[in-house]
């Protein structure tokens, strides 16, 4: 059976409809990726220690790197003071720990704290133990608030390192869109010199047929009056020089004008790469402004 009007009708509007569906999708999926962040958690788990399977705070950290955990970790816990001493962290084997510690924000009792930090693919895993005179922060035992309290500084802390790893990776993706940029106006000063160079060429070439032409009105005027002398001998090697040069002049026309097509090829794909570079240094400057 042939389909009737309608249902042909139907169908040329499912095939527009479905790209613009497929569009939708497409742009709705890319805001959700630009968008999107990884989220900061701290849970509380049991996990082998030198002191034993205790309790430990993990939190898992995209992008960043142990060195920059430990380093921004002494500064949260130990920072340096202008009077006094700061506890000194050492590293013991797999173990970061410092003892006697005063965090304010946890307790108004001295802690020991041992950290762990290992790494995978496009994150780090954190673990931090927290020892008190009453035993360690996290068992149930333990106050819930001081728990809670505990929970919230390391999250602090992993919301600040991620955010350092990102403002890297911000800076490292605007340093590539920086020299893309150099690229392109490093070429667009090459454009100019090429253009102005086969411009010169034309000019040039233009004088020489002038020139030429001259040249060749006095050689017939010389064959004609006098026949071959040394005035018509000389005229014809200025001639020849003449061709010689318009000939050098279009060749360097036509090596500008390779030169010119060249760089346009160039420009126009550095102008690409440029495009999405700044679609990257949104994506990345979104997720940053994101971390919260």
């Amino acid at each position: 059976m042939k389909p009737t009007a309608a249902e042909k009708s139907d169908t040329r509007s499912n095939h527009r409809t479905t790209p613009v569906i497929f569009m939708i999708i497409f742009l709705l999926f890319g805001l959700m990726r630009v968008t999107a962040q990884e989220p900061i958690e701290v849970v509380i788990t049991e996990h082998p220690s030198s002191y034993g399977v205790k309790p430990a705070f993990e939190v898992v950290v995209p992008q960043a790197t142990p060195k920059e955990a430990i380093d921004l970790w002494k500064k949260t816990i130990a920072p340096w003071k202008l009077f006094g001493r700061s506890p000194k962290m050492k590293k013991v084997e797999d173990e970061w720990i410092v003892n006697n510690v005063l965090i304010d924000e946890i307790s108004s009792q001295p802690l020991d704290v041992i950290t762990q930090v290992s790494s995978f693919p496009g994150n780090i895993y954190v673990h931090i133990f927290m020892r008190g005179k009453n035993g360690f922060i996290g068992t149930p035992d333990s106050l819930h608030y001081t728990n809670e309290l505990a929970a919230e500084y390391i999250r602090e802390y992993a919301v600040e390192l991620y955010r350092q790893a990102v403002e890297q990776e911000l800076e490292a993706e605007e340093d590539e869109l920086h020299q893309l940029e150099k690229e392109m106006r490093k070429l667009e000063r090459n454009n100019k010199k090429h253009e102005n160079k086969m411009g010169d060429a034309l000019d040039n070439q233009n004088e020489l047929k002038d020139e030429a032409g001259e040249q060749e009105t006095l050689l017939e005027n010389y064959e004609y009056e006098e026949g071959e002398n040394e005035a018509g001998e000389a005229l014809k090697d200025e001639l020849k020089s003449t061709e010689k040069e318009i000939k050098k002049a279009r060749r360097t026309e036509s090596r500008m004008k390779r030169k010119i097509r060249r760089n346009d090829r160039d420009r126009r794909e550095i102008a690409r790469k440029i495009e999405e570079q700044e679609i990257r240094v949104e994506e990345v400057s979104e997720k940053l402004n994101n971390i919260k």
